[in-house]
């Protein structure tokens, strides 16, 4: 009895040394980092949310942003380890593993190549000649207005002057209305050179895109209260929805279409050179049936 009792003991303390040098070996280096939370061999930093609180300019309660991403990092860790628990290694898996890397590569290979080898550079007359050659495909999406758009209070002063200012196309006009607006306007925007959807005006009024459309379609200086101030709007020029939209609303579009056209040209030419040396050198090798059966 005394002899197992003995050989229990000795087994009891080997196994609490081995647990005890286990532990001393399996110390983790948080590379200076402090740990806030972990899971398994998963670590969250404090640094690291730090830097997230640091990018964010939108946050406006940090103890709250903190807890919420602590909470929603736990929570997509204790699901990956849930799933890598449930979902049994496969072939299927490993190839959609094998698959999403060559992808990741290829694109980080293919930016890199169009980056540093194309130039994206698209010129006005490029711009101009597609425009030309595809302007069925540039409709309105939604009207669109040039023109002034001022807010005043309902008992602003000099109100007939600035009436007869926001409708005169005169410089000396348009010189008093911009001084009165820097002491008198709530808003004053002038868009005369850039056109301004017709939503965003409305946005900033009571009042609901048709109605807007529609009086702007009935005259050209259009004027809207409610019950603390007065809005008044001269469009300059008009675009409805579905006509042909403009070279200068066109251009970004058309020189995103270019550049991206201009990208896959490229991309194929090197996969085609890339191809035709493979074949040159002998790396490429073909088997035709018989020699694979």
């Amino acid at each position: 009895m005394k002899l197992c009792k003995s050989i229990f003991f000795t087994l009891l303390v080997a196994v609490v040394a081995m647990v005890l040098v286990l532990s001393c070996n399996s110390k983790v280096d948080h590379g200076g980092k402090t740990p806030l939370v972990s899971v398994g061999d998963s670590y969250l930093y404090k640094e690291d949310v730090v830097a997230m609180l640091a990018t964010d300019r939108m946050i406006k309660d940090s103890a709250d942003f903190v807890e919420k991403y602590v909470e929603h990092w736990l929570e997509d860790i204790l699901l990956y380890n849930q799933a890598k628990r449930n979902v049994a290694s496969s072939k299927e898996v490993a190839r959609l593993i094998d698959s999403y890397k060559k992808s990741l590569l290829l694109n980080v290979y293919q930016e890199g190549l169009v980056n540093q080898q194309l130039d994206k550079e698209i010129t006005p007359e490029e711009i101009s000649a597609f425009y030309d050659d595809n302007m069925a495909m540039f409709r309105m999406e939604e009207p669109m207005v040039k023109g002034l758009f001022l807010k005043v209070a309902k008992k602003a002063p000099k109100l007939d002057a600035v009436r007869r200012w926001c409708k005169s196309d005169k410089p000396e006009e348009l010189e008093k209305l911009e001084k009165y607006t820097l002491t008198n306007a709530q808003v004053y925007e002038y868009f005369y050179e850039k056109w301004t959807p017709l939503s965003v005006l409305a946005s900033r009024m009571t009042i609901g895109d048709d109605e807007l459309c529609r009086k702007v379609v009935k005259t050209g200086f259009i004027e809207f209260s409610d019950s603390a101030s007065l809005y008044m709007i001269n469009v300059a020029d008009y675009l409805p929805e579905g006509e042909q939209k403009p070279l200068d609303l066109a251009e970004s579009e058309i020189k995103e279409l270019l550049v991206n056209s201009r990208k896959a040209e490229f991309l194929q030419q090197v996969k085609r050179e890339i191809y035709n040396k493979a074949i040159v050198s002998g790396e490429v090798k073909f088997y035709d049936k018989q020699e694979a059966e």
